[in-house]
């Protein structure tokens, strides 16, 4: 017969579906998790952005105080018709109580009309007439506005300029206020309580020059690396983005919006590995439910998935019990045809002899030809009774197998082969399921019996091996190859044309639901043995050697 390697269809198709479902799931939960962590870390940014925000909002409030102010200033009746003296006297006032320095009044032109300057002379140029700069030119347009930045000689002198319209009675703008702030005072009036650890706040104007920063010497040294680093900043009104920073060399997350009054930025900046570290935080409490909620689905997968291979073992083992029933039907239809040809013969004798009761000796054989017929159903009946749970117990394994050798009758007739099974006197109770330990050793007899040549012949031999019960199935058969007799007991892996490829790896799901195991040993040409140990249900002493048993031949 020529063996053939086979993988069945079903198996592939399972293992496929199997692989789909598990790379789905990984692809979901996977998903899963970026989705959440990209939700912390939006969390994380929005609470970033509140502080930033709150600072913002009092950088604005603090012009917003300066310049209404310099509005009330701006329409008091002296400044509006320029009365020199009393305008002088009043900006004056107005220095001491807002804290102005150096306040101005320009003619349209940019003439000085009015100067009260409260810096030394030298730090501020008197001919520094901004006609042409950009905030002098909105004020001359009506609207009151804050300038960017202010470098006169140094950094540490910097100052920005409020400047206001000064409207007549007709609405014209008939000159501008203007009012000096020095950076240091708006660095003052911005609030860092709402930023957290290891995180800083700088402000930059309209231009991308940095008004305020915690190194600002430095960043004004190298404002020209600083300022391309941040110049996307200026296209959006608020946002974030990630920069390795020139100072430190470090990855940081800088987070901006703008002021209401003068188009600055407020500016963030917060070390990469601080807003990770505020994520993992953050997830810890959430994840901790997330984790146990993934613990109880990977326990009710447990117990379902452990509930199904229950199933499919079952299943398989129903199978494999009809597949036997099936190849054993045809050897017990030829057993029960002979032992009824015998008793319809002595029937028919009888009936043509009816006027002479029947022989003592006919009716014994009639009767005992029943019983053997009785047996053979019963045994059959057994076998193709669905599987139920395994119920372990003291099994006669003398008699089991003696049992099986009945049942295998039909297919050793057929193959002319010869059955012996050398049993012990005693030691012959393993602890075990009987129907299951039967489908066992049938599916062992059967294949051996399949195995061998015509007229060739199967032991079968009970002794003892590592403390437990061996029982022995030996054929001379062709043998089996080592490559196949690791592959034994494989699900679906079968050698034979029509074979399930599950015979087998029922036969040692069994086993070792018994607490044994089963080896194999084959020589090619010389033939095949399984053993098959099992826990013995007596002391180890009483199970005698092979050499100490009797013969049983079938």
């Amino acid at each position: 017969m020529v063996k053939k390697f086979m993988l069945l269809s079903p198996r592939s198709k399972s293992k496929s579906a199997a692989v789909t479902i598990i790379t789905t799931l990984v692809a979901v939960v996977s998903a899963l998790i970026i989705n959440y962590f990209h939700y912390q870390y939006r969390s994380v940014i929005a609470s970033e952005k509140e502080g930033l925000t709150i600072a913002a909002n009092y950088l604005d409030m603090y012009f917003n105080s300066r310049l209404t102010g310099l509005k009330f200033l701006a329409a008091s009746n002296s400044v509006k018709k320029l009365d020199i003296d009393k305008a002088r006297h009043e900006l004056y006032i107005a220095s001491n109580v807002l804290g102005f320095r150096n306040l101005v009044l320009y003619d349209p032109q940019g003439k000085e009309i009015i100067g009260l300057l409260t810096t030394p002379a030298n730090s501020y140029n008197r001919n520094n007439v901004l006609i042409n700069d950009k905030s002098f030119q909105t004020a001359l347009e009506g609207r009151s506005v804050v300038s960017d930045i202010i470098i006169e000689e140094n950094i540490a002198d910097a100052y920005v300029s409020l400047r206001v319209p000064v409207l007549d009675d007709k609405g014209n703008v008939a000159a501008i206020l203007s009012a000096r702030v020095p950076t240091s005072d708006i660095a003052a009036g911005v609030p860092r309580d709402y930023i957290r650890e290891r995180g800083y706040v700088f402000i930059m104007d309209s231009n991308g020059n940095i008004v305020d920063h915690p190194r600002l010497v430095d960043v004004y040294n190298e404002h020209s690396v600083f300022k391309e680093q941040i110049s996307n900043m200026l296209s959006d009104k608020a946002g974030a983005v990630v920069i390795k920073s020139f100072l430190d060399n470090v990855d940081k997350l800088f987070i901006y919006t703008d002021t209401v009054y003068n188009n600055w930025r407020v500016v963030v900046a917060v070390p990469v590995n601080i807003v990770y570290g505020r994520v993992l935080v953050k997830s810890l409490d959430e994840g901790g439910n997330i984790l146990f909620f993934i613990l109880c689905l990977a326990l009710v997968y447990g117990v379902w998935r452990q509930n199904r291979q229950h199933e499919h073992e079952r299943e398989q083992l129903r199978l494999e019990r009809m597949t036997c029933v099936n190849q054993l039907a045809a050897g017990i239809a030829h057993e029960i045809r002979n032992p009824l040809t015998s008793i319809k013969g002595f029937i028919q004798l009888m009936a043509r002899r009816n006027d002479r009761p029947p022989r003592p000796e006919h009716l014994e054989i009639i009767v005992a030809e029943i019983g053997r017929i009785d047996n053979l159903i019963s045994e059959f009946q057994m076998l193709a009774r669905p599987p139920k749970e395994p119920v372990f117990e003291k099994v006669n394994m003398c008699k089991l197998l003696q049992d099986i050798a009945f049942l295998m009758e039909g297919q050793l007739h057929d193959k002319h082969a010869e059955l012996d099974i050398k049993l012990p006197t005693l030691g012959c109770v393993a602890f075990g399921d009987v129907s299951q330990l039967k489908q066992v050793f049938i599916n062992l007899l059967k294949n051996a019996v399949e195995a061998v040549p015509d007229k060739g012949k199967v032991v079968v031999a009970i002794g003892r091996q590592q403390g437990m019960m061996a029982i022995t199935v030996e054929d001379n058969g062709n043998g089996i190859p080592q490559e196949i007799i690791d592959k034994l007991g494989t699900p679906f892996f079968t050698t034979k044309e029509n074979g399930t490829g599950l015979g087998l790896s029922v036969c040692y799901s069994i086993v070792q639901s018994h607490g044994g195991k089963i080896s194999v040993s084959s020589q090619t040409s010389q033939g095949t043995t399984f053993t098959v140990l099992l826990p013995a249900a007596v002391d180890d002493s009483v199970l005698p050697t092979v050499d100490h048993q009797c013969t049983f031949s079938v």
